[in-house]
């Protein structure tokens, strides 16, 4: 009986060890730490944006919609923080608004550079949006240069801080 209840306390052991197995490259994620997955979009006026082109830059990438005011807020502060302080991080701005007219307008509106600042007219429908969960709460990711997450879900009092 001792000698099961030996093998089975190593064999747990052994069990919850091997999940905590460190490597010196970082997994492909979503978390900071962790290596952001490309993000490739074609929009409408054939305007393209591939992340993978952005390697060895600093890059924010924010996720918003027009109709999501909180995003949107923070889609133009992060802008004019990056725009005004800091112009070596690259803004990749993806917005989800599915009418290219509202989005135009309201890059207008906010007063934004178009050369930052992309649409997704899929909305909801998009497989960006679906695969970083979009529908869990707009998000943005500070990207180091070797496309590793620094930092996830930001303010721009936060981004100060950090940069």
């Amino acid at each position: 009986m001792k000698y099961v209840n030996f093998c089975l306390i190593a064999l747990g052991s052994l069990i919850l060890s091997s999940g905590s197995i460190k490597t010196d490259k970082p997994s492909i994620g979503y978390h900071p730490g962790e290596i952001l997955p490309n993000i490739v979009l074609h929009d409408a006026e054939g305007k393209n944006i591939d992340l993978s082109e952005y390697k060895g830059k600093k890059v924010m990438v924010n996720f918003w919609a027009a109709y999501d005011a909180q995003s949107r807020a923070n889609n133009v502060r992060i802008h004019n923080l990056l725009k005004n302080n800091y112009p070596d991080v690259t803004l990749l701005s993806i917005c989800f608004d599915e009418s290219r007219s509202v989005f135009e307008k309201t890059v207008l509106w906010d007063q934004l550079e178009n050369n930052s600042q992309y649409c997704d007219t899929n909305g909801i429908r998009s497989e960006i949006y679906k695969e970083f969960q979009l529908n869990k709460g707009f998000k943005n990711y500070l990207i180091d240069e070797q496309g590793v997450i620094r930092a996830m879900n930001i303010t721009p009092d936060q981004l100060k801080a950090i940069l």
